[in-house]
């Protein structure tokens, strides 16, 4: 082995300095961002696991709350285990038709039905901010977004503060404006 070679080696097993650690959060924010996410899967199974990995809230934004991406047990689990967590834990849906919902059964409307203190579905025909994207917001540093439009990948970026922030204030905008739903109640006879 050359000096150079020898000098080169010896200068990268022992050089720790600003330029690799640089190079470690690259790759991390690299790593955790994903694009071409395809619906419904696996953005089901993203989505079940941005739940699961919530500490305090959840906010979801969907037109219909598909069945495909919404309606499975791993989901369920997730939002029924962190809306049990503490009473400050909070999970918000917010969508624009709920005839699906209530014509199929939905088991997000279920668990909403049985702990409505910590899980709200709300209503929202039409906003001329919301063309029909489907958004999963943990806490403020996770989403999960998809474009409206049936055509369309969506991405995912677990650990993103600032791509949160930003589908978090859309999301907050179309909950002030939003509305319960009378036929999500459930009917007691």
């Amino acid at each position: 082995m050359s000096n150079k070679e020898s000098n080169k080696e010896s200068n990268n097993e022992s050089d720790d300095g600003p330029n690799e650690e640089l190079g470690k959060e690259l790759n991390e924010v690299a790593a955790g961002f994903v694009t071409g996410v395809e619906y419904p899967h696996p953005f089901a199974e993203m989505a079940a696991e941005l739940c699961n990995s919530a500490s305090r809230y959840i906010c979801i934004l969907s037109p219909h709350l598909d069945h495909e991406a919404f309606d499975t047990p791993e989901l369920a689990a997730a939002l029924s285990a962190l809306a049990r967590n503490s009473r400050q834990t909070q999970v918000r849906i917010l969508i624009s038709d709920s005839r699906a919902l209530v014509g199929r059964g939905h088991r997000l409307l279920q668990l909403a039905r049985r702990i409505p203190s910590s899980l709200a579905i709300q209503k929202l025909a039409e906003h001329p901010d919301w063309k029909g994207e489907t958004i999963v917001i943990r806490d403020h540093d996770g989403v999960l977004y998809k474009p409206g439009g049936s055509g369309h990948d969506g991405f995912y970026e677990p650990d993103s503060r600032a791509s949160t922030q930003k589908h978090l204030e859309l999301f907050e905008e179309l909950w002030r404006h939003s509305a319960q739903d009378t036929e999500l109640r459930s009917l007691s006879l």
